[in-house]
């Protein structure tokens, strides 16, 4: 399609034709946007409108040097402002570092994991000392299967598994007692 007359018609004010062609022109440009510059649809529809209305004040105005290459000037107006809003989002998403991808110095993280375990040592030894083999052996053993713990220990999977949920729970409450958390 020729769109060269897309200058003519919106100069003239033949609104008519001026929106018979921006219509056969908005979906070359998102397609333009989507294949060769990686946009999202929603960024493509959103890209095409703002650089139409961009080209049409440039149009109307007079500014177009080039009449015959008006969609040349409409794509590179199309790529220009995607990759400012690139720009933008890019520097938007700097400004605004997730916590996760701070880290606390290794020392400090050392000295509290230091901390948590002199705790855990506590309480487990506050155990009786057949819980604390039991508790033992889940540490030394996490991926063990309760039906060879309750073998190791000589007691039903059933009472395998509530003890080990039961001593669990005891050594989360006097660590959270112990830590003050």
């Amino acid at each position: 399609m020729d769109y060269s007359n897309l200058v003519t018609a919106l100069q003239d004010n033949d609104t008519r034709k001026a929106n018979e062609l921006i219509e056969a022109l908005r979906p070359r440009l998102m397609a333009f946007l989507r294949i060769h510059m990686n946009a999202s649809r929603s960024d493509a529809e959103d890209i095409a409108q703002d650089s139409l209305l961009d080209s049409i004040e440039v149009i109307k105005e007079g500014r177009l040097k080039n009449p015959d290459q008006v969609v040349s000037y409409i794509l590179s107006t199309c790529r220009n402002n995607y990759l400012k809003m690139k720009k933008k989002q890019r520097a938007e998403s700097i400004d605004e570092i997730p916590d996760k991808h701070q880290h606390a110095p290794g020392q400090l993280q050392s000295l509290l994991d230091e901390e948590q375990e002199r705790l855990l040592e506590w309480c487990l030894n506050q155990l009786k000392e057949e819980y604390q083999r039991f508790m033992q052996y889940w540490f030394d053993h996490p991926d063990a299967h309760t039906k060879k713990v309750a073998a190791e220990f000589d007691i039903t999977v059933n009472n395998a598994w509530t003890r080990k949920h039961r001593l669990v729970k005891k050594l989360n409450e006097c660590y959270q007692e112990k830590s003050n958390l």
